[in-house]
């Protein structure tokens, strides 16, 4: 028989286990989210083998309040410097874009949706290394941020009748930023040509509603401030292109990982967590008749499993004959669609799903129709291709001529215009009048340029293969290039018989230094 003070131990331990077992109770009831229960327990002392019944009929939610909850993942300064361009510049724009309404408010839902692709990929970067630039992994890893793209896009090719078309272009000449990913070697500088993009078409809307609607103004500024807001990010952080985790996972597992986190649900219970489900997968309800087990396979698990299995994994693929082939078919790119097989006894087989296709850039979506039309002072002459026959003809001193993204055309401009601009074309021919100030080529290969009368200036930004004919009127004309190379200037009179004479500009420059100074002098060869 027990003695009376072993007794009094142990219905003061039985008491002191009753008091730790209702502090763990509140504490599973009152401790906020992402904090640690266990941080503001008391240990109680360790109780004798008599009271081990005790232990083990304590509450489930006692336990489970001891245990301390998973703390969020913290993210990189990187990451956490995007979200604020995300919660500020982009989600002012959005707002704004929703007080407007209509076309305006669609396409500033698809600029946040590629923020948001955007961010995911970013957050890829710091767990994984990089894969080749070429590979489909890291096409996988730029789709969700291509279709959100290809959306802002379509809602301005698709609604060019609209008089909001200039507020459209704004934003879809400048969402071809977010490609920055895409570039190895100073992407700030790709985002800084894009927001010069969006200012050709943004400008206008500001000239248009400066006195009207200081809501539109308000807008166009809220979008430029947010691709500013990029350019200065990556300037921060990633001056030199994308920074990946050269120690990190493979990305193919980071991307998985990331689809499976975007699955889940992201809430946290106010409750004690619930119990355990039971061992293997849950039933499939069926309104039909019994629950049915649930399939196997299908997780990444199985997938990695038929990865591996190497060059088994195409044996179940079916060979595509001649026929079906669209490059060897030029018929077939124009239905868009590849016939039906026939088996041995001339019946068609059945069709078999359609591949998903991914989605491409923004850029390459859809063929652009050619435009030619005067907008205020400037005529605009875009996205012509094959055309020989354009001209320009009822022009004033006051106005430009601005060529973008035309190939293989010839453009003849008419009287005296104020300067001419190309930019981003190929196998482009001007043939012009007269200029007040003069032509300005950017980014365009294998031009040809020709000014029957007087011509100020030409100046070339990163061009290959043009040539310059210059009139006798024009013998004084400066030429200034930069990052250009095999560009020709054809002379009137300097060459046999008083004809045109061929004079490549120099490419290559000597620099030495006198009397501490910096002299550049042009190499010039010979034999």
């Amino acid at each position: 028989m027990a003695q009376p003070n072993q007794m009094n131990n142990l219905t003061t331990l039985i008491k002191r286990l009753e008091a730790a077992t209702s502090r763990l109770e509140d504490l599973a009831t009152v401790a906020p989210p992402g904090s640690s229960a266990s941080s503001a327990i008391v240990p109680a002392p360790v109780p004798s083998a008599a009271s081990a019944g005790l232990i083990s009929s304590l509450p489930a939610s006692a336990s489970a309040a001891a245990a301390p909850l998973p703390l969020p993942e913290e993210l990189p300064a990187s990451v956490e410097d995007f979200n604020e361009i995300i919660d500020g510049e982009v989600a002012k724009y959005v707002k704004l874009s929703k007080g407007l309404g209509g076309l305006i408010e669609e396409q500033s839902r698809a600029v946040e949706e590629c923020f948001s692709e955007q961010r995911k990929f970013l957050i890829i970067t710091t767990k994984a290394k990089k894969p080749e630039a070429s590979s489909k992994l890291f096409m996988d890893l730029l789709s969700g941020m291509q279709v959100e793209m290809t959306k802002v896009t379509n809602i301005r090719e698709n609604h060019r009748a609209s008089p909001f078309l200039n507020h459209l272009s704004t934003v879809s000449e400048g969402i071809p930023s977010l490609a920055w990913v895409t570039y190895d070697t100073k992407p700030a500088k790709f985002i800084n040509e894009m927001v010069g993009a969006a200012r050709f078409y943004g400008d206008r809307v500001l000239r248009e509603y400066k006195e009207k609607s200081p809501e539109m103004v308000e807008w166009v500024r809220s979008y430029y401030a947010v691709l500013t807001a990029l350019e200065e990010y990556v300037k921060r952080h990633h001056p030199m292109g994308v920074t990946w985790n050269a120690k990190g996972i493979d990305a193919g597992e980071a991307l998985a990982a990331s689809k499976t986190a975007t699955a889940a649900p992201s809430f946290v219970p106010s409750g004690p967590p619930p119990p355990p489900p039971p061992p293997g997968p849950p039933p499939i309800l069926s309104l039909d008749g019994p629950p049915t087990p649930a399939p196997s396979g299908g997780d990444i698990g199985s997938v990695f499993d038929e990865l591996n299995r190497g060059s088994a994994v195409t044996a179940g693929l079916k060979k595509v004959d001649k026929s079906q082939m669209t490059h060897k078919n030029p018929d077939l790119r124009v239905s868009s669609t590849v016939p039906a097989r026939r088996d041995s006894s001339g019946s068609l087989r059945g069709k078999s799903p359609a591949p998903p296709t991914r989605a491409k850039p923004a850029s390459l979506t859809k063929k652009k129709p050619g435009k030619l039309e005067l907008e205020g002072n400037k005529w605009i002459v875009e996205y012509f291709e094959n055309e020989q026959g354009l001209v320009i003809s009822e022009t004033e001193l006051n106005q430009s001529v601005f060529l973008f993204r035309c190939k293989n055309t010839t453009v003849q401009i008419k009287g005296k215009v104020n300067t001419i601009t190309m930019n981003e074309c190929s196998k482009t021919n001007v043939v012009a009048d007269a200029l007040v100030s003069g032509i300005d080529v950017i980014k365009s290969n294998s031009f040809a340029i020709q000014v029957l009368q007087k011509i100020p200036t030409v100046q070339l930004d990163q061009c290959d293969g043009g040539t310059i004919y210059v009139s006798e009127e024009s013998m004084d004309v400066e030429v200034f290039t930069s990052k250009t190379s095999s560009v020709n200037v054809y002379i009137p009179g300097a060459g046999d018989d008083g004809d045109y004479a061929e004079r490549a500009v120099p490419e290559q420059l000597r620099h030495t230094i006198r009397n501490g100074q910096l002299v550049s002098e042009i190499v010039e060869h010979s034999g």
